[in-house]
């Protein structure tokens, strides 16, 4: 019993010294990440980290271009049903930054843009995040330029081919203008070359 223990013992001696000579060696040869290497590591982490947040941003800024786009294109369509179904002229009436929904009892109301303009009852009224325009990218809304209004058959006469611009057209989303005619509108894309909103 005594000589097996004896054995074990200089075995396990042995093992252990073996054990630790080996760490030794091992870690002589581990080798890490210098400073220079993290410092590097770091400042390319950060340059693709602002590149993914630029990229996001205007993404998301072109999203809410076409959003607030789509929500007039919503509320002309919503202007000229009310119009034909409720058999009563309505109105949207624009300027740089909100736009109001009215509608008419008389034609003393409406007998012209800047007369729609402070007549009519609001139906209901919103601010823009972005400034809108008329037919291009400078001339602001007046109230002698700026009322669109349906007829009660739904029909728009006093605004075929106004058009809204949404600005600053360098956003450059799908979509940033639209162009309203007598019984349709038309979401497009403007065109600094040939000043046009260019429809899809």
């Amino acid at each position: 019993m005594r000589v097996f223990s004896e054995g074990k013992n200089k075995y396990d001696s042995g093992r252990l010294g073996f054990c630790t000579f080996c760490r030794q060696q091992c870690m002589s040869h581990q080798t890490g990440f210098s400073l220079l290497e993290l410092i590097i590591t770091i400042a390319l982490m950060a340059i693709v980290s602002a590149m993914a947040t630029l990229s996001f941003n205007s993404m998301q800024k072109k999203s809410k271009f076409e959003s607030q786009l789509r929500e007039i294109f919503a509320d002309l369509a919503d202007a000229r049903t009310r119009a034909f179904t409720q058999k009563k002229v309505h109105g949207i009436v624009f300027q740089t930054k909100n736009y109001v929904m009215k509608s008419y009892n008389a034609e003393s109301e409406y007998s012209s843009s800047a007369v729609a303009a402070a007549n009519g009852a609001v139906i209901m009224s919103k601010s823009l995040d972005f400034d809108i325009s008329k037919t291009n990218t400078v001339t602001a809304f007046t109230d002698s330029n700026s009322a669109i209004l349906f007829d009660t058959t739904g029909f728009t006469t006093t605004a075929t081919g106004f058009t809204i611009v949404m600005n600053p057209v360098t956003v450059s989303p799908n979509l940033n203008c639209l162009v309203i005619h007598a019984s349709r509108v038309n979401m497009g894309k403007w065109n600094a070359t040939t000043a046009d909103c260019e429809f899809n």
